[in-house]
């Protein structure tokens, strides 16, 4: 493990990182509403510091209180926030990890996620802006303002003071957001800032201001480490050319600590790559390729280099395995590594490669960045669909029992297993019955679509759940489709229902034969096993929850008609993010959904449908594949009820929705037996 490289020691000018790995600084929401430290973010910030990061970065901590994008952000705007800032550099430096935090303004951005009509350069949050440079380019309020001359010069002040806040706090470092829509990165973009007739025309000079009047106040050995927008990826937009060309050179000029490289923008512009949006060079969405910005990272070393540069680089973006993050910092790409979204699905990682251990690394699915709460830019806080103890971080942690009890789980679905590994952590008895052969339930196959990218990670989660049930004390009854009966013999304290939905019924003339004789197919057969496919044309009942599949299909060359009874189509909830790119993908294939039609009959090797306007169709096809949607499965609850056990229903089995839903309700549920 010494060899490893993500576990090597990395020196700069004034920091010591104990290895590569950086917790990314990342927008938390878990402030009082004034923008002071809660126990909450003490407590998320705490575990990414015993979690073995080399450094934890705190996120978007604003230096003024109009550039707000969320109403629970971390603000730094007098000397009263530096009391509280001191607990977040506490529990990051006992756990022996670097702190540094980021400095925001907003800019552009507040407005984003505003469910009612907002004033002309206004934000949703009372007090709020939303200005740039000019108001060319309008990212949260459809018409922005415009930032004065001296609110420019007024903002340099407010950062460097917040910086001058965060070295008394302790921060061993500062990492301004100058990137992704905040004010600074607009300030670069020569789309948004073109026509100022100001000092601010010189688009790096606000950046550089910063950076100088920081210095002048706390020192040149205070190390700054900016997270800076290299490329923005816009036709017309600077790219890494133009970086290390103008702006690379000023700020190696001004001696900062290094770049943490990023790249994209937030921008309403004309992406220069049509295969890959500049949004998803920030932070990457469930389809955006791993590793997507590792060429740019590469390009812009080799440019620094040629330019006689030598400055560290920080990289990030769409990485959650160790393979991945070491491909990050080889030879020619990174120094660092900053993770974002894994951190929050595994806190623990770091530890968990230096210990040998990579194999109880809950590698992220990338399904979701926040859960239940909303997300960052829609009145919630940062969280993870897979760790239900992220946020929740100290009231969360396991506690043993005095009182253990017996608890029987009916499922051995995502809710099912986080339950018994939950339960027994804590102490517990637990039995855990599923009436198939493995571990799993509908993520076992919900990513079998080979033609589309990057589904493999959906299986990451069953696979840790797997692996965390291997290695506790549960006792697995595989086979077993158990009835009240069995669990009342069982004589268990409480029994929890994980037992999933089925799919919602479909009433069509010869459908049950259809089924039976293997011309009609459930969803969830085909993507147990594509194999019972046969050849010909395709015909999927149900666009909502069919669409992946039959863009899958149609990737593969297969003919694909889709229909659905609904007037317009509405993607199954745990498609989620997923949809846009799925939409646009389906266009390109020339894949449409054909609303408010009607499933009559089947017989003979064809489907009669009805359309909207009357006329009957009969469609000849090698198969029809039914995705009608889900229907809770709950074959147990009434039948247990007044025997005087406790019964507890989770996840699909109370109503269909995420895998993430099942996940959360299962570890608040047996944390509280």
């Amino acid at each position: 493990m010494i060899n490893d490289p993500l576990l090597q020691p990395f020196q700069t000018k004034n920091l010591k990182f104990k290895n590569r790995i950086v917790h990314a600084p990342t927008t938390m929401n878990m402030s009082d509403p004034t923008g002071h430290v809660t126990g909450k973010i003490t407590g998320a910030y705490e575990s990414f510091g015993a979690g073995g990061f080399g450094a934890v970065c705190v996120g978007a901590t604003c230096v003024r209180y109009d550039g707000l994008i969320n109403e629970r952000m971390l603000g730094l705007y007098d000397d009263t926030y530096i009391i509280g800032q001191r607990d977040l550099v506490e529990v990051i430096h006992n756990n022996g990890a670097l702190a540094g935090i980021q400095l925001f303004y907003g800019g552009l951005i507040p407005g984003v996620g505003a469910s009612f009509p907002i004033d002309p350069g206004k934000g949703w949050i009372p007090g709020t802006v939303a200005w740039g440079p000019t108001a060319a380019y309008a990212i949260g309020n459809k018409e922005p303002g415009v930032v004065p001359t001296e609110v420019y010069r007024s903002l340099v002040e407010d950062f460097a003071q917040a910086a001058r806040r965060a070295r008394e706090a302790g921060y061993d470092y500062i990492s301004y957001h100058f990137c992704h829509g905040s004010l600074p990165h607009v300030t670069l973009s020569l789309l948004a800032n073109k026509g100022r007739n100001d000092e601010y025309s010189d688009h790096f000079l606000f950046c550089e201001q910063i950076i100088q009047r920081t210095q002048e106040l706390c020192g040149k050995d205070f190390a700054q480490f900016p997270r800076m927008c290299c490329d923005e990826n816009y036709e017309g937009g600077y790219d890494i050319d133009y970086f290390v060309e103008h702006y690379a050179p000023r700020l190696h000029a001004l001696g900062v600590e290094g770049i943490d490289a990023t790249f994209g923008s937030m921008l309403p512009a004309k992406d220069r790559n049509p295969e890959l949006s500049s949004g998803e060079m920030i932070g990457g969405g469930f389809y955006t390729p791993n590793l997507v910005t590792l060429p740019s990272v590469e390009k812009l070393r080799a440019g620094l280099q040629a330019k006689g540069i030598d400055m560290p680089l920080m990289g990030s973006c769409n990485i959650n395995t160790p393979d991945q993050m070491r491909t990050m910092i080889r030879t020619g790409a990174a120094d660092l590594f900053a993770s974002c979204r894994q951190s929050l699905d595994d806190p623990d990682f770091p530890r968990k490669i230096a210990e040998g251990r990579e194999e109880d690394i809950r590698r992220s699915t990338r399904t979701g960045s926040s859960l239940l709460q909303g997300n960052i830019f829609n009145k919630g806080w940062a969280g993870s669909a897979q760790n239900a103890s992220f946020g929740r971080d100290r009231e969360y942690r396991i506690r043993p029992t005095h009182r253990p009890r017996k608890v029987a789980i009916v499922g051995g679905g995502s809710g099912g297993m986080e339950y018994a590994i939950v339960a027994d952590a804590i102490g517990h008895d637990v039995i855990l019955f599923e009436k198939s052969d493995a571990l799993g339930g509908v993520m076992n196959w919900a990513g079998n679509y080979p033609h589309l990218p990057n589904m493999e990670q959906i299986a990451y989660q069953p696979e840790w759940h797997r692996t965390m049930i291997a290695k506790s004390g549960v006792e697995v009854r595989l086979g077993q489709d158990v009835d009240a009966e069995q669990l009342i013999a069982e004589k268990p304290d409480v029994v929890v229902i994980a037992t999933g939905a089925r799919p919602t019924p479909v009433q069509a003339e010869g459908l049950d034969a259809a089924l039976d004789g293997g011309f009609a197919l459930l969803i969830d057969d085909v993507l147990k096993d594509r194999s019972v496919l046969p050849a010909g044309p395709i015909v999927i009942w149900g666009a909502g929850e069919g669409i992946e599949l039959a863009l899958d299909l149609a990737r593969e060359g297969r003919t694909v008609r889709l229909l659905d009874p609904r007037s317009a189509l509405a993607p199954a909830p745990y498609i989620g993010s997923r949809s846009k790119a799925v939409m646009r993908w389906a266009g390109q294939a020339g894949l449409t959904s054909e609303q408010g039609m009607t499933l009559t009959s089947i017989g003979g090797g064809s489907v009669r449908v009805g359309h909207p306007d009357g006329r009957a169709e009969d469609i000849a096809c090698g198969a029809l594949i039914i995705a009608p949607g889900r229907t809770a499965h709950d074959p147990l609850s009434m039948a247990l009820y007044g025997t005087g056990i406790t019964v507890q229903v989770i996840g699909d089995a109370r109503s269909p929705r995420s895998y993430g839903n099942a996940i959360h309700e299962a570890a608040y549920l047996a944390r509280n037996i």
